[in-house]
C-alpha cells in the first residue's frame, strides 16, 4: 500500500469536537494499492494536472485529478440491487432484463438508497470474545444477547456496526481479504436477530459482511438475508478502531451515499457522532 512520505507522512485534519459531541470518521483513505476483492476494479489516481500548468494572470495556478474505482472498494455500503436470487432483487424486482453495461441497474440502485442516518450501536466482537478473532469465529444470536445484555439493543432505524478487529491487516492485501483463510462475521442467524429489531442498514471492518469459515464454501446468505429479503444497507470496509478504542458504543450514525444511478454500490464517508458524557 502506498500514501505519503517524509514531513506530511502523519498529518491528519483534527475532527470537529466541541464541549457536548465529538465527531469519528469511520472510513478508509483511498489510495493507490489499497486491499480490494479480485472481482472488484481497483482505485487508482492520477494527478491530470499540477500546479504551474496552465497559470491564470495574477500567478493563479490550479491542479485536479482523476480518479478510477470500483463501487466495493474502500469503506462503501452495497445497494440492494447488489445481489438477486433468481433472477430477482429486492421487493420482489425482476433484474435480468432490467440491467445494461452503461445504465446499470433499472430496480435496487445506489440511487435508491437514502441517506444512512440512525441511532448506531457497535459491537466489539474482540472484546465480546475476549481476544483476537479467527476465521472460525462467528457472530450468532448468543453472541448478539451477550452483548446487548450489557447495551442498549438496536431498535426501528438503528444502525449496527460490528469490530472483528481485522483492519489491523489493512495493509496485508491477502491476510484482509481473507481469500485463503476465511474471515469472522455475522452468522445468518445474526442477522436475522438484528432484522427483526427493524434496523435499516449494518456493517463490519471487513471487506465482506459475512462470516466465512471456509473459503471452499460460498458464503453469502447475510447478503441474501439483509439485502434482497429484507432490505437491509450493507456496509463493509469500515474503520472502527478509534470509536472501539474510546469505548464509544451508542452513537449517532450518518453515511451519504454518492447518487449513481444504476449503480451496484457506492463509495462512503461514514461518521458517528458521539455525546460527550
Amino acid at each position: 500500500m502506498t500514501g505519503w512520505s517524509g514531513e506530511y507522512a502523519d498529518m491528519t485534519v483534527p475532527w470537529p469536537t466541541s464541549r457536548d459531541v465529538r465527531v469519528f470518521d469511520l472510513a478508509v483513505a483511498l489510495e493507490p494499492g489499497m486491499p480490494k476483492h479480485p472481482y472488484h476494479p481497483p482505485y487508482s489516481f492520477v494527478l491530470a494536472k499540477k500546479h504551474g500548468e496552465g497559470v491564470y494572470p495574477g500567478g493563479i495556478s490550479s491542479a485536479m485529478e482523476m480518479i478510477t474505482m470500483g463501487a466495493h472498494v474502500g469503506t462503501h455500503v452495497d445497494a440492494l440491487g447488489h445481489i438477486g436470487v433468481d433472477g430477482m432483487v429486492h421487493g420482489e424486482r425482476p433484474i435480468l432484463e432490467h440491467q445494461s453495461p452503461t445504465g446499470g441497474l433499472e430496480y435496487g440502485s445506489t440511487e435508491e438508497c437514502p441517506p444512512l442516518i440512525g441511532r448506531g450501536h457497535l459491537i466489539d466482537a474482540v472484546k465480546l470474545f475476549g481476544g483476537d478473532l479467527t476465521p472460525a469465529d462467528g457472530i450468532g444470536v448468543a453472541e448478539l444477547e451477550k452483548w446487548f445484555a450489557d447495551h442498549p439493543e438496536p431498535t426501528a432505524g438503528s444502525v449496527v456496526l460490528v469490530r472483528t478487529g481485522w483492519m489491523r491487516y489493512w495493509g496485508d492485501n491477502d491476510r484482509y481479504l481473507g481469500l485463503k483463510t476465511g474471515l469472522p462475521g455475522m452468522k445468518r442467524e445474526g442477522a436475522e436477530w438484528l432484522s427483526a429489531r427493524g434496523i435499516i442498514a449494518t456493517g463490519s471492518d471487513t471487506v465482506n459482511y459475512e462470516h466465512k469459515p471456509d473459503v471452499s464454501t460460498p458464503a453469502l446468505s447475510v447478503h441474501r438475508h439483509n439485502l434482497v429479503e429484507r432490505g437491509i444497507y450493507i456496509l463493509e470496509c469500515l474503520d472502527l478502531e478509534t470509536l472501539a478504542a474510546h469505548e464509544a458504543y451508542d452513537f449517532t450514525f450518518v453515511a451519504l451515499p454518492l447518487r449513481i444511478r444504476g449503480g451496484t454500490g457506492s463509495p462512503l464517508r461514514p461518521i458517528a457522532i458521539v455525546e460527550k458524557p
